[in-house]
């Protein structure tokens, strides 16, 4: 799959799964924007590795859920890279948060709402504008499989991943017409990330709920957001496509 040429920014890029997004969309012919909220320094790495394959690469720190950093980051995209192509929204919080609806505290809620679903439509209300002048764009949203099953301790999460899902179908319907696809991921377990906090008794219960029994690769998620922006998905938009191991599935 070409991409060459493409700009692409993946939030969460410094991240166990949104680093390897950045390196496979550079390999595939893109250059990067590697945005990170607090390790600055990892997204620089990043971006240097993808700078040695001879791609364009710049690492960014910005806070999704703030509308005008978000802003400024676009600008300085689209001034040090170009007009942005393809959007990744991989950034995510309050995943191994275990609290009960009743003990969360709402401080908690608004950080992970503001993080998983009102950082991803700061990043498309900006980048989805020039996508639709220039008549082509992909928009990849990273979900979890608690947006569509819930999760007991999980509530704001399930809540704003499961919010994602109706977020990508809303601009799926408004990219439609223009030549701009946009799908979510709905992730399972992935060893890679917050997985490596979950105490690893916790993690043997969630494998033997997965039909494969193991956890995903992070470069076998990373195929997939490759396909989603290239030129070889063009027919498939507002999916909600299940990425789990099985573990939607009945298993003994």
């Amino acid at each position: 799959m070409n991409l060459e040429g493409k700009v692409a920014m993946v939030t969460g890029g410094s991240g166990g799964l949104g680093s390897v997004h950045c390196l496979s969309l550079a390999r595939a012919g893109c250059n990067v924007a590697v945005i990170a909220h607090c390790h600055l320094e990892r997204a620089e790495m990043i971006a240097e590795e993808i700078r040695a394959m001879g791609r364009k690469a710049v690492a960014i720190a910005m806070d999704v859920a703030n509308s005008e950093e978000v802003e400024a980051a676009v600008k300085k995209i689209e001034r040090v890279l170009g007009p942005i192509d393809i959007l990744v929204n991989n950034a995510a919080y309050g995943i191994v948060r275990a609290v009960t609806i009743a003990k969360m505290k709402i401080q908690d809620w608004v950080k992970d709402i503001g993080v998983n679903l009102t950082g991803p439509f700061n990043t498309i209300k900006c980048c989805l504008p020039g996508m639709l002048e220039r008549g082509w764009g992909r928009i990849i949203n990273i979900s979890s499989i608690a947006g569509t099953m819930g999760g007991a301790g999980q509530c704001s999460y399930a809540a704003s991943k499961a919010g994602l899902i109706g977020l990508t179908k809303t601009a799926a319907l408004e990219g439609a017409r223009k030549g701009v696809t946009c799908n979510a991921l709905v992730l399972g377990v992935f060893g890679a990330g917050a997985w490596n906090d979950i105490a690893p008794e916790f993690q043997e219960r969630i494998i033997k709920r997965v039909a494969m029994r193991r956890p995903g690769n992070p470069q076998e998620l990373s195929e997939t957001v490759v396909f989603l922006a290239s030129e070889e998905s063009s027919y498939i938009t507002g999916e909600a496509i299940e990425i789990s191991g099985g573990a939607n599935l009945f298993t003994f």
